[in-house]
């Protein structure tokens, strides 16, 4: 039993999430590490794109509303927290599919 995630809740959703990515990398032909590798780049530089966009648009409405400061500082906190977890678990995903799904391959191939 594991403290942190007692009901395997954490585990499951982490479980899905790999399987439905691994499908997409499948059917996308992604079939190799370094073009894995690739996709995690560009996922991370569009979640920083993504960053930077969100920010940007609650600056604005800070300086239009000041009063809305506690709310936008939230909002991007939010913001933040999400993209950056979400990248992290992209990265796992995608070393996990290159070790269990392309290494396999690889050596079967051979």
């Amino acid at each position: 039993m594991n403290l942190n995630d007692p009901f395997g809740r954490l585990e499951s959703r982490h479980q899905l999430g790999y399987e439905s990515m691994r499908k997409s990398m499948r059917t996308n032909g992604i079939d190799t590490s370094e073009a894995a590798l690739e996709v995690f780049g560009k996922s991370k530089k569009r979640g920083l794109k993504y960053i930077l966009i969100g920010m940007a648009i609650l600056l604005l409405v800070t300086l239009i509303l000041p009063s809305a400061l506690p709310i936008t500082l939230s909002l991007g906190v939010v913001l933040v927290v999400v993209t950056f977890s979400s990248i992290n678990n992209g990265k796992r995903y995608i070393r996990r599919y290159i070790e269990e799904d392309l290494n396999l391959r690889e050596n079967s191939d051979s």
